[in-house]
């Protein structure tokens, strides 16, 4: 089996979760989105919940250098962001689909690596929200869209010094509001096109 991952960040309210767990399933290989989160904690005793702290509000920089390196800011965003990125290094050693946590940034030098980015209109994002209202905040959908955007715009900035839903920093970016769940067949199908073009076997 070629040894590929995929990334996909995603606006809140396009259906990111469903749609990279359908594409996992359609290529036959893990799916990991607050897995991630669960791993990392697991691994170096750290609380769950703090993790998720981390992700939905960074906070300035914490001077590594002092004091015995890492291990003096047992608690900083900083360090927590580095042990979650090395779960992400590990996890891509073998086939995999993953959402979130700046793993296409993370990932960026992975040889066959494919990013890609959802989007959609605030209608349809909101139509989503509403159906599928146990998978997002409660309150206002508008709202909470907006907010999570600007969380996640900020959380990527912060961590990799990229613009959050740039087209060039992805493969291909992808209208969830015109395909729903069905994106995922159109996201597997390019990853195996493009395993096919680089003359790899397909997923």
């Amino acid at each position: 089996m070629r040894k590929f991952v995929v990334t996909i960040s995603r606006e809140y309210g396009t259906g990111g979760h469903d749609i990279g767990k359908r594409l996992a399933s359609l290529l036959n290989v893990p799916f990991y989105d607050r897995e991630v989160v669960e791993l990392t904690a697991q691994k170096y005793a750290l609380d769950q919940a703090r993790l998720l702290e981390m992700e939905e509000k960074s906070k300035m920089p914490q001077p590594f250098g002092r004091g015995g390196g890492l291990g003096a800011f047992a608690d900083s965003d900083d360090r927590l962001f580095i042990l979650q990125s090395q779960t992400v290094i590990e996890l891509a050693q073998t086939p995999c689909v993953i959402v979130g946590r700046c793993a296409d940034f993370i990932l960026r030098d992975h040889p066959e690596r494919y990013s890609f980015f959802l989007y959609s209109g605030l209608k349809q994002r909101m139509a989503h929200i509403e159906k599928s209202s146990a998978l997002y905040l409660p309150g206002d959908p508008a709202k909470s869209a907006t907010k999570m955007d600007r969380r996640r715009a900020a959380y990527y900035k912060y961590h990799t010094g990229q613009e959050w839903g740039r087209p060039s920093n992805y493969h291909l970016c992808v209208d969830t509001g015109m395909l729903g769940p069905k994106a995922a067949d159109l996201l597997a199908e390019f990853v195996r096109l493009r395993g096919s073009l680089k003359g790899g076997d397909e997923a």
